[in-house]
Parts: C-alpha cells; sequence; structure tokens
C-alpha cells in the first residue's frame, strides 16, 4: 500500500499525525525490518502505517499490545484494519494485565537451554510513558530484539500533568508533583537507553511536533556512540519542560535538583 493511500484512510484519526507517519512507513521499507513490536496501539493509526509499509513490501508481520479500553475506541483497531485491507500483517493483542506481562510470557516460549531467543527487528514503544512500565518495557524488549533491531520510544517530553483527563483522577492527583510533571520516558531514554553498552546511533528527533527516540542494537562489530549527544538533547528537552511548567525560576529550582 503506498503511503498516500494509507495517509487517506487513516485522516484525522489519533494519535499520530500523517509527517510522522511518513516517517515510520519509511523507516519499515528503508531498514528492511520484518518482525515488528508495538507496545501501545490505541485506535491503532501507527500500526496500520507500519503494516501499509510491510504491505507494500509485501512481507513481515507486526505483533501489537494495549489494554482491553482500547476495544471501547472509535475506531478500534480492527476497524482501520479492515478498512485499510491490512488485517493480515498484524496480530493485535489486548493484555489483560499489561504489556510488560505479555512479554514476559513472550520471553518464556522463546527462551531455549535458559537462552531467550532474539524474535524482533524494530520495537515501537508507545503505550504506559511512565518509569515503572517502560523501563521495564525495555529491559524486556532488549532480550527480545535481535541484534542490529531497532528500538524507538514516542513521547519523550511527554508529562501526565499535560493530560487534563489523566489528571482527572484522583489517584494521578495524588502523585508526588515531580512524577507528574517529569518526562518520565525521557528519563528513560537519557538513563537507561543511551547509557546501555549494546545501543548505538542514539539519537533525539524533535521535529515532529512531539521528540522521538530512537535506539540501535549493535552487532558484534559495533560500538556505542551517540550517549553524550543524546544527554545534551534531553537536558534541552527537560529544561524546556521545566520552564513551561514552572516559569524559569521554578524551572532552575528543579534542575538543580537533577
Amino acid at each position: 500500500m503506498k503511503f498516500d493511500q494509507a495517509r487517506e484512510a487513516l485522516a484525522g484519526i489519533p494519535y499520530i499525525r500523517p509527517r510522522a507517519g511518513r516517517i515510520l512507513y519509511q523507516f519499515i521499507l528503508d531498514a528492511g525490518v520484518a518482525d515488528i513490536l508495538e507496545l501501545g496501539f490505541a485506535h491503532g493509526t501507527s500500526t496500520c502505517y507500519m503494516a501499509a509499509a510491510l504491505d507494500e513490501r509485501g512481507s513481515g508481520s507486526i505483533l501489537t499490545i494495549d489494554r482491553p479500553a482500547a476495544r471501547d475506541l472509535e475506531p478500534s483497531i480492527e476497524t482501520l484494519l479492515e478498512r485499510t485491507g491490512l488485517s493480515p500483517f498484524v496480530d493485535a493483542v489486548y493484555a489483560p494485565v499489561s504489556y510488560t506481562w505479555e512479554l514476559m510470557k513472550i520471553i518464556q516460549a522463546h527462551t531455549v537451554d535458559g537462552r531467550c531467543q532474539p524474535q524482533f527487528d524494530f520495537c515501537f514503544i508507545d503505550g504506559a510513558h511512565t518509569w515503572e512500565a517502560d523501563g521495564l518495557a525495555f529491559f524486556l524488549v532488549d532480550k527480545l530484539l535481535k541484534p542490529g533491531g531497532w528500538v524507538l520510544f514516542d513521547d519523550l517530553g511527554w508529562c501526565m500533568s499535560d493530560d487534563p483527563r489523566l489528571l482527572a483522577y484522583p489517584s494521578t492527583r495524588a502523585l508526588p508533583r515531580e512524577v507528574r510533571d517529569t518526562p518520565q520516558v525521557a528519563r528513560i531514554f537519557e538513563l537507561l537507553v543511551s547509557q546501555h553498552p549494546d545501543y548505538t546511533e542514539v539519537r533525539v528527533d524533535e521535529g515532529l511536533g512531539r521528540a522521538w527516540g530512537w535506539a540501535r542494537k549493535k552487532g558484534s562489530d559495533q560500538v556505542s556512540s551517540g550517549a553524550v549527544e543524546v544527554h545534551k538533547r534531553l537536558r534541552g528537552l527537560l529544561r524546556r519542560r521545566a520552564a513551561l511548567l514552572l516559569g524559569w525560576r521554578g524551572a532552575r529550582s528543579i534542575l538543580r535538583r537533577h
């Protein structure tokens, strides 16, 4: 399926803009990835952009996982896959517990003689956006990612305090302000991903209206690079987030503590 066909079929559906969808689509074609894992699909818009690229190439598959609540979204991922004709490329799983629990089962199923056999070329993480969930998810994905494979984190700059719907829950408001105001995916990417010795070509892309973090798992002949530059980029991102939330005086206070 050509990108323009996918864009027309997905017009106006959140949560990924066509420009970001084009980058995903082109990445799938250019990088030659075939076995894709997606954590968090919501309506399935990003899933469809990736599946469209697989369809254009004629091979590949996507395992995508989200909460049962995603069934109630309009349109649902099933609706979009039927509309685009891309169902053959996608296995959508509704995890009754969490996607990290599903990853545990995948690792268990592919463990041979005490070692997990990598299954995926690419993983797109766009789900919980919390340190606890996605920090663990990265560790689990790493076990399943083939050498030379890529992991992509969406929404590096997102905070709980950005989402009025989330703040409507008493459980969210009860969290410390530090937790609500911290871009937790950025912390994961800075402190876990970019410092990991097995990841190379680590970079931050802020040109999409939301920041993405890309990292490639090295092969046996590759040397890790990019962590220092990523650290600088994320420092800038965190400064802008702190300034937006509290003004420069409050921002300076937060940054001194971190």
